[in-house]
């Protein structure tokens, strides 16, 4: 049975139960505390990025606002974003803040957009969890390199915020369902949602393209 919440109960076509489970798990985790960021600052974060995606200059008077500038700018406009823009946004925040902050916005993000494509109205953010964070480090050494931000290991999508480990899990959950799991990559010939993998990989590609990504 699908949750509460993501029911999509007016969409047209039919919504596996898993997408639902996911989203409704990632909305959660969103109004949990965090590594660097209370859970009431990341509900904050995730409004700043949903109302600038829609249009809406809204900022946030409980985030600082290096902060709100780097909700805002990543939701609505990413493809504009600089190593230089990045660079003065960490100066502003600190390293991790910035990683847990792009974790929440491209998951807002993702979620929003797929949930608008079947037809549902977009969820309302939960209350926020009380409590401090956590301030967890990465497990291992996190180095930039030719990476805009600090990664522990290879500089690789996966890895993209793996300097905060939570925040990496909480993305690898909706990647791995909307996209593919690493297992499910190594297999050229799978077929996911009834599309296969070379149709997958052109869908990829195109919107990539369409977003102006430069990975």
């Amino acid at each position: 049975m699908l949750p509460a919440v993501f029911a999509f109960a007016e969409s047209p076509v039919d919504v596996p139960d898993a997408l639902g489970e996911t989203f409704a798990r990632t909305w959660r985790q969103i109004a949990s505390i965090g590594t660097w960021w209370t859970a009431a600052e990341r509900v904050a974060i995730a409004t700043v990025a949903r109302r600038n995606r829609l249009g809406d200059p809204y900022r946030s008077p409980s985030l600082p606002e290096p902060a709100n500038e780097a909700a805002a700018l990543l939701a609505a406009t990413p493809a504009v974003t600089t190593r230089e823009w990045v660079d003065e946004v960490v100066s502003g925040i600190g390293e991790p803040r910035y990683v847990e902050l792009a974790g929440i916005v491209a998951r807002v993000v993702a979620v929003d957009t797929v949930t608008r494509l079947l037809g549902g109205e977009l969820e309302p953010f939960p209350e926020p969890a009380a409590g401090e964070p956590s301030q967890q480090p990465a497990s291992g050494p996190v180095r930039k390199g030719r990476a805009w931000i600090g990664i522990e290991g290879i500089a690789s999508p996966p890895n993209v915020l793996s300097a905060v480990p939570e925040a990496r899990r909480a993305m690898v959950d909706v990647s791995d369902l909307l996209y593919m799991s690493p297992a499910q990559m190594e297999d050229p010939d799978i077929t996911l949602w009834g599309l296969h993998r070379t149709q997958i990989e052109l869908v990829a590609s195109t919107v990539s393209f369409a977003n102006e990504c430069f990975y």
